[in-house]
């Protein structure tokens, strides 16, 4: 629809350059160049702003867990959202931050992934919880 207008606006002889000249709009150029700035405008659709409450992805912190604890042991992160890859170099461990009630059992034969948001800055220790705390399973997470 768009198209044939334009067709009939140039077939009269309307020089959709000249839309500021008083008698290029007399005839309805000015009409006509506003519609095709509209037509224009949503030819590569709508354009959405990001919500207001979206969140950043989380950053990504990977650990590995073993009979001689996790490497890293100190793992310093951002405030806010953070998505943990955790894999086993042998055995089946466990992935526990118990002050923010996170436990989730780590397989030889896969990877865990899992987010964690941290709501404040502070420090927060991480263990296997199959071999307890008393073992060299343990970490600590520093939030900034």
């Amino acid at each position: 629809m768009a198209v044939a207008v334009v067709s009939e606006e140039i077939a009269a002889g309307v020089n959709l350059r000249d839309v500021n000249n008083p008698a290029v709009s007399s005839r309805g150029g000015l009409r006509t160049a506003s519609f095709i700035g509209a037509v224009l405008a949503c030819a590569n659709g709508p354009v959405h702003p990001p919500p207001v409450n979206a969140q950043a992805p989380p950053s990504a912190v990977r650990l590995s867990v073993g009979a001689s604890g996790f490497q890293p042991r100190r793992v310093t992160v951002a405030v806010g959202l953070v998505h943990f890859v955790v894999t086993s170099r042998e055995g089946d461990h466990c992935f526990a931050i118990p002050s923010l009630d996170v436990e989730k059992r780590v397989r030889a034969s896969r990877t865990l992934e899992v987010d964690v948001m941290f709501e404040k800055p502070g420090e927060f220790p991480f263990l296997c919880c199959v071999e307890g705390p008393a073992t060299a399973e343990t970490g600590t997470i520093i939030a900034r």
